[in-house]
């Protein structure tokens, strides 16, 4: 087939061609200015949090899962989701801290939360709280 040839088989023929291409076009724009608005606010989130929360370096006491949701599949089967708390021990103003945390990560498995149990007990993580006495913290741990 030469090449003419099969450059117009290719192009839109008619009016209701190059309208379903316009819909898919802005279909795709909607889609990608959703998600870089969500990264946006997620990123000013981030940026309020580093710049106006006080921090500590905290040690890993203890690791805790939590049971938050079952979740069943088609089959009839299901899985357990698990929430994962900290106790992290810190040093703020002085004062010795000890405090149950919930580290924000999706909903993890038993087997995951047991993993993370074995890989975080012992280690060091950072503990940021809002200055403004909310009671609201959060731990970064990596």
């Amino acid at each position: 087939m030469p090449d003419r040839t099969a450059l117009t088989k290719l192009r839109p023929a008619g009016r209701s061609d190059w309208h379903q291409i316009r819909v898919v076009i802005g279909y795709v724009a909607v889609i990608a200015v959703v998600i870089a608005v969500t990264f946006f606010i997620k990123r000013l989130h981030r940026e309020e949090i580093e710049q106006n929360w006080k921090c500590a370096t905290a040690t890993i006491e203890d690791v805790q899962p939590k049971m938050i949701q079952f979740v069943n599949n088609a089959k009839g089967g299901g899985v357990a989701l698990y929430e994962v708390s900290i106790l992290a021990k810190y040093v703020s103003e002085g004062k010795a801290h000890e405090r149950w945390i919930i580290v924000e990560q999706p909903p993890v498995t038993l087997a995951e939360a047991e993993l993370e149990t074995f890989r975080w007990k012992g280690q060091q993580c950072v503990v940021r709280w809002n200055s403004l006495g909310s009671g609201e913290m959060i731990a970064e741990v990596s």
